[in-house]
């Protein structure tokens, strides 16, 4: 079964009574999601969407977009999930550069779709529920779809530019999500956790994992955080939370005051960027029957590697080995694989990695290299190394890496030795460039504690920044992540005015 929608309907079979989602009182059971789809695939093949089609979501965190993945997949379509506060010239961007034929979003709780400019209302759970379409299988729907077409775009900014739409076949999907299932701790009845945006992929995956897995998806707005994400893991008694690293610095302030109460909570996991290490032994220590699998990818491949629960406690700093099937090399500038402890960039190789970027074939032949006529190589732009063990170690993207005097310096190295200062929640490090110096952006408990001494005693002098900016609170992107590019941009328009007096340590 290399469809994506397959899946669907081979869970639904053996579980059709499973619950798969949950949105605050509502439960979506397998066989229930599977009729909606069903249905709803009816509705818009009778709008006009047709084998091949894109067709835009505006993914918000609640049953429908689920409905709606599954319902485009089944046609034949390609679904484009976009995050419902998308600047209106990125979401034109993104709308023009892919051809989509059709806009789906929701306002007050009612669907509607948008056809050349005409708005149609969609059909609701309930009628969809109780459309008679028949109970086949959603595979049966478009017997010509073929494991090579087009299943999903997903458009990343990446560090600079305009978005870039990912293409993603069936096959290559199923297979990561086979291979995701495989190397994490998720098992059937578990109840996870989701405020990340299903536009997002990391809270796109977390979907097709729940169905893999027969675990219920428990779905929350990607705007809860601090006490709120509290309250509400405690009250759901989720026991799974994919999170990133931001998560993790909220919840385990709140693990600090109220130790011991999310006895559920049994698996945390992470991608993203490496989260606190201080951050996860308080959380440890908070919640004793917590465990965590740190993970590396990118919407490129979607997963490159996942460590095994609490691997990170017998290798400090890994983001884990590569999924089965693929294969990771750290190769030099000049393509050369590297031996073991050597740093250099990671390149994939697997049914994992995506077909390229919509529109694109430059870019895509630059970042997919063919070797041998035949074999796909993801350059990824990250570096780091690979331990004897095969366990990965990624030390930043190429744009966080910078040189001062002759040596290699990653921010993310400095970003953590920063988070093991106890007064410290958060921590960006922005690299120097012509007429800006590096500068380290900490949100602080304490601007009277001696970072700089602090840092001192961790870091080679070269590793030190420039500047340190205490700020009261940390930029973030849509999807929760911290936002380098946000602080850039902000030391640059600083750049343009006045001196003006700052908030900040300097070092000599």
């Amino acid at each position: 079964m290399t469809l994506l929608h397959q899946r669907l309907d081979r869970a639904a079979a053996a579980g059709p009574r499973t619950p798969v989602i949950q949105y605050r009182d509502q439960v979506l059971t397998l066989s229930q999601l599977q009729t909606c789809a069903r249905s709803l695939a009816r509705w818009l093949s009778d709008a006009g969407v047709s084998q091949g089609d894109r067709v835009i979501v505006q993914a918000e965190n609640e049953p429908m977009t689920a409905v709606l993945i599954y319902a485009i997949s089944a046609i034949g379509g390609c679904f484009i999930p976009v995050h419902p506060t998308t600047p209106t010239k990125q979401f034109a961007y993104i709308k023009e550069n892919s051809g989509g034929v059709m806009v789906l979003s929701v306002k007050a709780g009612e669907w509607s779709a948008d056809v050349g400019g005409l708005h149609i209302n969609v059909p609701n759970l309930n009628d969809l529920l109780h459309a008679s379409t028949g109970k086949l299988p959603l595979s049966t729907f478009n017997p010509r779809i073929i494991p090579e077409d087009l299943a999903c775009m997903i458009y990343t900014s990446g560090s600079t530019g305009r978005p870039k739409g990912v293409t993603c076949l069936h096959r290559q999907m199923v297979f990561a999500v086979g291979a995701i299932a495989d190397a994490l701790d998720y098992a059937t009845g578990d109840v996870i956790f989701c405020s990340l945006p299903l536009s997002f992929d990391y809270g796109l995956y977390q979907l097709f994992l729940a169905v893999e897995c027969g675990a219920m998806l428990r779905l929350e707005s990607p705007e809860i955080g601090g006490l709120g994400l509290f309250r509400a893991l405690k009250k759901s008694r989720a026991n799974v939370l994919p999170a990133v690293p931001a998560m993790i610095e909220a919840l385990a302030v709140m693990g600090k005051r109220k130790p011991g109460e999310l006895p559920a909570l049994r698996l945390v996991t992470n991608t993203g960027a490496a989260p606190s290490p201080t951050s996860i032994k308080t959380l440890r220590s908070a919640f004793p029957n917590l465990g965590f699998q740190l993970m590396y990818g990118l919407t490129e491949c979607k997963r490159v590697s996942i460590t095994p629960v609490d691997g990170d406690i017998l290798k400090p700093g890994t983001c884990g080995r590569p999924l089965r099937g693929t294969r990771v090399e750290v190769v030099n500038a000049s393509g050369t694989v590297l031996p073991p402890d050597e740093i250099g960039e990671f390149v994939i190789s697997g049914p994992n990695v995506m077909a390229g970027y919509w529109n694109s074939e430059e870019l895509t032949n630059k970042t997919y290299q063919t070797q041998h006529a035949t074999m796909r190589r993801l350059h990824s732009g990250d570096y780091g190394w690979m331990d004897e063990d095969g366990y990965l170690y990624c030390q930043g993207r190429r744009d966080d890496i910078f040189k001062i005097r002759g040596f290699r310096v990653s921010c993310s190295e400095i970003e953590a030795a920063c988070s093991e200062a106890p007064v410290v929640r958060h921590a960006v490090m922005v690299p120097p460039a012509p007429g800006r110096p590096s500068t380290l952006f900490i949100c602080a408990s304490d601007s009277e504690f001696d970072l700089l001494g602090f840092l001192d005693d961790r870091l080679e002098p070269h590793k030190i920044p420039d500047r340190i900016r205490l700020i009261d609170d940390m930029p973030r992107t849509a999807n929760n992540k911290f936002d380098r590019r946000a602080l850039i941009e902000s030391l640059q328009t600083e750049m343009k005015l006045a001196p003006t007096q700052k908030q900040e340590m300097t070092h000599a």
